[in-house]
């Protein structure tokens, strides 16, 4: 059997995002009922540059008003108008690297190397795009305040408080579908016997954990606060499907999304092998406005309240936070 070669798995045409998109987690946050996209946005994607801000724009739809009874008069009918606003939004361009030998030991004892390759470096790119709603999330809250959160004093996580949090949302409430809580919260929960574990038919799928109907997502980034006396207090949000806008910028030319770079001096001469690889995309929180100029956003960037700005009016917006010792 011929040996296999890294050059001959990465052969820049040949990787697309299609390929990556394929990786177990990187599958699942792109599939996930949080995120929509559209032709329109990805054009004007692939159209920008790195740490460029760009306009999205929507209807201002005005407040309701009753309409008006008609009459035999002369006098004309009251019109409303639709607007046009524009939220805007930054596209970021990042990579990461990885030594020849942290893949060497997996490719060795695999069948399909370039499977393993695809599913490392996939399942990292989930993992930074689950940091980033995590972040998001986190920098909208701040600037949304008391009107998207219920701060629930010394109360620990309850039913009746994730009730009265997604009640914030009014008639909106039966569209949330996720929750994001820190390991402790969850921990909580599945003591009061409130997590259900529902395993998917898909062979090797992992377990998917519910709230409800919300899917649980467990992640140490959730903000924990400790006060004056030392006791701690930790962030839970509640989501709605479509809360992000996501397009993927094609790379290529001068920076394809996946390279070799190969650097013969290191180890006195034996050299060494690096595999880089390069993601552009846009992650935005649907009803609200990137106001930072500059490059592409860090996740401390993304979790900074000043960095944001409330376009959607409370009740259109898709999350609501709960805080809880």
């Amino acid at each position: 059997m011929p040996k296999i070669k890294l050059q001959d798995l990465f052969q820049a045409t040949l990787w697309t995002n299609d390929i990556l998109n394929e990786a177990p987690e990187l599958k699942n946050i792109l599939n996930s009922p949080l995120i929509i996209t559209s032709p329109d946005l990805q054009s004007v994607v692939n159209a920008a540059n790195a740490g460029s801000r760009f306009e999205m724009p929507y209807i201002d739809e005005p407040d309701y008003t009753e309409p008006e009874a008609m009459d035999d008069s002369d006098d004309e009918i009251t019109t409303n108008k639709l607007a046009w606003a524009n939220m805007f939004a930054v596209l970021g361009l990042y990579s990461k690297a990885y030594k020849y030998s942290h893949l060497a030991a997996l490719l060795a004892r695999d069948s399909d190397p370039a499977r393993v390759i695809r599913d490392v470096i996939g399942n990292y790119w989930g993992r930074d795009l689950q940091r980033r709603m995590i972040n998001i999330l986190v920098g909208i809250s701040k600037k949304a305040g008391t009107d998207l959160t219920l701060d629930a004093g010394d109360n620990g996580i309850n039913a009746s408080v994730i009730i009265d949090g997604a009640s914030l949302l009014g008639d909106h409430q039966d569209k949330f579908e996720e929750m994001f809580v820190h390991s402790k919260i969850y921990a909580d929960l599945k003591k009061q016997n409130l997590i259900e574990v529902i395993q998917p038919s898909e062979e090797g799928a992992k377990p998917i954990e519910m709230y409800g109907n919300y899917k649980v997502t467990v992640n140490d980034l959730m903000p924990v606060e400790e006060d004056k006396d030392g006791n701690k207090h930790y962030t839970t949000i509640i989501a709605q499907r479509g809360i992000f806008a996501f397009a993927q910028k094609k790379l290529g030319g001068d920076m394809p999304l996946i390279e070799l770079h190969r650097n013969p001096l290191t180890g006195k001469g034996s050299g060494d092998t690096t595999v880089i690889s390069r993601q552009g995309f846009v992650l935005h929180p649907v009803g609200w406005s990137w106001k930072k100029s500059g490059m592409s956003p860090t996740l401390a960037d993304l979790a900074k309240e000043t960095n944001w700005e409330k376009k959607f009016q409370t009740k259109q917006q898709r999350f609501v936070k709960i805080v809880t010792k």
